[in-house]
């Protein structure tokens, strides 16, 4: 099994920054993850996506890689850089790597768990593990699932894009597979068009074991970006691991 649900075509793509307007959050996870990089070092974003973190890491003149799966996602962050300062590969990260051993390596916003199988979930920690360098740190941040596994119906949203443009959006649950149905439907002028989104939940908890069986441990878990500790009350987490050597 790929990341065929994950991979967004064109048209999710070109709104896909529109629909996650976090640019202060982005900041905050920019500065985070440079404190744990040398000058200079190493930084891959597994899931790279536009490039909402890789390009202002560049930017700081680190030698930032990436991979996806969307070539529609790729396509958008070389507009975003169009100097080519950020090296991608199109690719599953679940199955493949780079080949490279980085100082960072960083995977954020939920994309974890668009690996829809617990063994697709530990496939990526496990190529994580192999482009770890020694020393290095992994950083993992994603929502916690408690609100969602309680949902028992449908839940519908929708969002602003721009002047022209909304998206509507149903989420439903399956607790018996811990996955996630995410459908979404644009309406801009033309018509409405719906992509469906797939994700395979995980709990924090679960997240490390999947971890130590790749190899890897946790060191750190936020709540955020600025390093508030993480509660039972927190509705997403920050959480850094390192390689396991022993």
């Amino acid at each position: 099994m790929t990341l065929g649900n994950a991979l967004y075509d064109r048209k999710l793509a070109s709104v896909y920054d529109r629909m996650y307007p976090i640019d202060h959050d982005t900041a905050l996870a920019v500065d985070f993850i440079a404190g744990l990089a040398p000058a200079g070092g190493r930084i891959l974003e597994v899931g790279i996506g536009t490039g909402r973190i890789a390009v202002p890491l560049a930017e700081r003149g680190f030698r930032v890689h990436g991979i996806d799966g969307s070539e529609a996602m790729l396509a958008e962050l070389r507009k975003r850089d169009p100097h080519g300062a950020v090296t991608t590969v199109l690719g599953d990260f679940t199955e493949e790597g780079t080949g490279l051993t980085f100082d960072v390596v960083t995977l954020v916003l939920n994309t974890f768990f668009v690996a829809v199988t617990k063994e697709q979930q530990l496939g990526c920690l496990r190529r994580v593990r192999e482009q770890l360098a020694q020393g290095g740190r992994f950083v993992l941040e994603a929502f916690d699932p408690a609100p969602y596994h309680c949902m028992d119906k449908p839940d519908f949203s929708m969002r602003h894009l721009d002047e022209g443009a909304i998206m509507l959006d149903t989420l439903t649950v399956d607790r018996s597979q811990q996955l996630m149905l995410g459908t979404h439907t644009i309406i801009d002028g033309g018509p409405p068009e719906t992509r469906e989104h797939v994700l395979r939940y995980a709990f924090p908890f679960e997240i490390d074991l999947l971890a130590e069986l790749s190899g890897l441990r946790l060191t750190d878990r936020f709540e955020d970006w600025t390093g508030t500790p993480y509660t039972a009350s927190s509705l997403r987490h920050v959480s850094v691991y390192e390689r396991d050597d022993a």
